[in-house]
């Protein structure tokens, strides 16, 4: 009898013994595969979700970072591609906060419409936010993207998510350091950085490029007598007056010797006596107004519907969506015919107007022309010797300073130019390029909610196991 109660209890033993060593089991396994997993993408090219490159950029954080994401359903039709966008959002946010280390990476995806006391809230912290948008904060700086740059298109479809792209490029500029300086030039007339005119007034634009992490401020070239050394991008918007000698070469200095960027948008055909300056770039610059000949399709007769873009950077999301720029009375900006120092530099013409034009001449009367350019990039190519390095500055001329005011740079057209033209000039030579995604593959990005579903699921069949086991167990003994 007493063998037969000492085999019972170490057949308990054994039993007990097991049912430890399958739990230490699970939790050697749940512990060992949150410390050391990889996430792919099922796409047949088994592709990580998240590069190297963005990793770096996780690795390098100082500060923790949090991302709001606002949606807003526009219509019941377009419920479909709405979960969609919050699929991807959320899946490639579930690797940055996984992927994060020991940074805090809060996300929170926000139905604006629904949520307005938590939107208004934000719109107090950050200033006024578009309904779809991505909002970056980190070390008391943020970043606003509007969802459309996530993604590109085609034919009116979206075809590629390039969440990671922009997003890793836009915490790289959060973390890089200094905001980036952009000085608007007064004292000829120029628009006004504070005024809320409609015609003449900078403010939407301070905005904007405050949104964009960028200190914006004024600067008068006869007081300063020079261009502070932290501007990073120099902006003439609208001048009517004539720039001096002595600040011609201010802006030639900044140009040529300190790699700097600047932005003459013209207003009219005012002389403001930078025409021999520009040609030196390769840039002509026309004498004459260009009108639309068309006002049918337009709300104002002066306004030119530019809807033809050379393939640049710049232009990369008015092609995408085709979308059109909207100019008043513009001069033309084009490559300079005489200009032969093309080793040197790269000039781009960006915008076409159609065929549909006037030119309004001073003394000829009006006569119907044909397509005419009117935005022109110049580029310096940089290059070492022996003797000489070259810095690489940019100028960019645009016939037209109306695109700019309070009055057109609300439209999505021209709010997206401008937006293209200061990412271009301020970290066009400095954006990482990364793979993206087509919409039409998946991503396997677990939350810990997720992770417990799916723990749950698998652990049913052993728990069966275990529980049939117990019960044959106890029968046997009775």
């Amino acid at each position: 009898m007493s063998n037969f109660r000492r085999s019972n209890r170490i057949k308990t033993l054994v039993f007990l013994l097991c049912i430890s060593l399958i739990v230490v089991f699970y939790g050697v396994v749940n512990l060992f595969s949150a410390k050391y997993f990889s996430r792919r993408v099922f796409d047949g090219k088994s592709r990580l979700t998240l590069s190297d490159e963005s990793k770096k950029i996780l690795k390098n954080l100082k500060s923790d970072v949090e991302i709001f994401v606002l949606l807003e359903r526009q219509h019941e039709h377009y419920d479909g591609t709405f979960e969609l966008i919050k699929g991807n959002i959320s899946h490639l946010m579930g690797e940055y906060v996984n992927s994060a280390g020991e940074r805090k990476f809060s996300m929170e995806i926000l139905n604006a419409a629904k949520n307005s006391k938590k939107y208004a809230d934000l719109c107090e912290r950050f200033g006024i936010l578009p309904m779809n948008c991505v909002v970056i904060a980190t070390n008391d700086r943020v970043k606003v993207l509007a969802i459309d740059e996530l993604y590109r298109m085609q034919n009116g479809e979206m075809v590629m998510f390039r969440g990671e792209q922009v997003i890793s490029v836009a915490l790289m500029e959060l973390t890089s350091g200094d905001d980036n300086a952009v000085y608007f030039l007064s004292g000829h007339g120029e628009s006004q950085l504070d005024s809320v005119s409609f015609a003449r007034g900078l403010s939407a634009v301070k905005h904007f490029s405050r949104q964009q992490n960028c200190k914006v401020r004024p600067i008068s070239l006869f007081d300063s007598k020079a261009i502070p050394f932290d501007a990073d991008l120099v902006v003439i918007a609208g001048a009517r007056g004539k720039f001096l000698g002595f600040e011609v070469e201010i802006l030639r200095d900044f140009v040529d010797n300190r790699n700097g960027k600047l932005v003459v948008a013209l207003d009219g055909n005012f002389d403001i006596g930078l025409r021999e300056f520009l040609g030196d770039y390769g840039i002509f610059v026309g004498e004459n107004l260009l009108v639309s000949a068309d006002n049918r399709a337009i709300n104002y007769a002066e306004d030119l519907m530019i809807r033809h873009f050379a393939p640049h950077r710049i232009n990369e999301k008015l092609i995408e969506f085709q979308i059109p720029v909207v100019f008043g009375a513009t001069c033309e900006v084009k490559r300079a015919p005489w200009f032969t120092d093309e080793e040197k530099f790269e000039i781009t013409e960006l915008l076409q107007t159609g065929d549909s034009v006037i030119e309004s001449g001073i003394d000829d009367g009006e006569n119907t022309s044909a397509a005419r350019v009117v935005a022109t990039l110049s580029e310096r190519k940089k290059f070492n010797t022996s003797e000489i390095t070259t810095n690489a500055g940019k100028i960019l001329v645009v016939g037209n300073a109306d695109f700019m005011a309070n009055g057109k740079v609300k439209i999505l057209g021209n709010r997206i130019f401008w937006l293209g033209i200061s990412n271009y000039m301020l970290h066009g030579s400095s954006a990482v390029d990364f793979e993206g995604i087509e919409v039409k593959n998946y991503r396997l990005a677990l939350s810990r909610k997720d992770l417990r579903k799916i723990s749950a699921r698998i652990l049913v069949l052993p728990a069966g196991f275990l529980l049939l086991t117990v019960a044959v167990a106890f029968l046997r003994r009775k």
